[in-house]
């Protein structure tokens, strides 16, 4: 069905003012890049993150598919050297630079707009194609940038937005639920016996007890996500040394959300306790470890 593109109340904020309202993990690892790769990191963050607000920042589906169409329509313009918005005219320089094709970015607008009309996930399939929607295929366009796009360098790509993503839901779990969205697949719900509404941390105390369905449903999300950081890591260990080194904004990331994944699989993470997080200190100290070759 089409869409009538809706031009959204950000259109004409410049890409560094975008990046600079946000905390994104995705921001830790730009400071190590040379002036013309951070500016095509930032494009590309920018991009994603104005389609995200397209969706989250909407007062109603309708107005959401409006606003999404038109990044839809300003990627494709910036494809054809035709960009209208700031965002556009930026992202349309790094498709320049660095032949960045539209299609990962056309993938990633398929998956945000998803969020328009949530419905749950039957299986991990469906969570799988998801993730690589949101996250791995933004990724698979950071290589443009980057460097490296060998196989190996795309499986790695491909491997880190799973487990990013996967992160981002585990940690996510109550507050997604309190808003109406639910990303766990139901086929796992209906094994751990847990109902949609529990995540919300305000079902029965028994839901939320060591071992009970919560817990099961946490669990699963961290072994998976953990299972992709191992998938990530193999690959990255495939790649020549030079291709590691210019990935190393992509390790910082990867770093960061690994100790996030660490402090959730903790003992005393609570679905109902504070939003884990990772602050700006042990942020730099990852990056630091990252650049220094003591970290992959």
């Amino acid at each position: 069905m089409n869409v009538a593109p809706l031009r959204p109340p950000d259109a004409e904020l410049d890409p560094a003012d975008v990046t600079k309202r946000s905390g994104s993990n995705f921001l830790a690892g730009f400071a190590c890049m040379d002036e013309a790769r951070r500016a095509g990191m930032t494009a590309i963050y920018a991009f994603c993150r104005v389609a995200d607000d397209a969706v989250d920042d909407a007062p109603d589906a309708a107005t959401g598919a409006g606003r999404l169409a038109f990044w839809r329509g300003e990627l494709h313009a910036a494809a054809a050297g035709a960009a209208a918005t700031p965002v556009g005219r930026a992202l349309q320089e790094t498709m320049q630079r660095f032949r960045l094709p539209p299609g990962p970015l056309d993938d990633l607008l398929d998956g945000v707009a998803t969020d328009l009309a949530p419905r749950p996930f039957a299986d991990d399939g469906e969570l799988a194609l998801y993730c690589y929607r949101v996250a791995s295929a933004v990724g698979l366009a950071c290589l443009y940038v980057l460097g490296p796009t060998s196989a190996d360098a795309r499986a790695f790509a491909d491997a880190l937005g799973h487990a990013l993503q996967r992160t981002n839901i585990l940690r996510d779990l109550r507050s997604d639920a309190e808003g109406g969205r639910c990303y766990v697949p139901a086929n796992w719900l209906t094994a751990a016996g847990c109902e949609r509404s529990w995540l919300a941390g305000t079902g029965p105390a028994i839901a939320y007890a060591p071992g009970g369905p919560v817990a099961r449903i946490r669990a699963d999300l961290a072994e998976a996500a953990a299972g992709h950081f191992v998938a990530a890591h193999a690959a990255l260990r495939r790649l020549p040394r030079a291709d590691r080194r210019a990935l190393a904004p992509a390790r910082v990331m990867g770093a960061v959300y690994g100790e996030l994944l660490a402090r959730l699989r903790a003992p005393a993470a609570d679905l109902r306790g504070p939003r884990v997080r990772v602050g700006k200190a042990k942020k730099a100290w990852l990056a630091l470890q990252v650049f220094a070759g003591v970290r992959p």
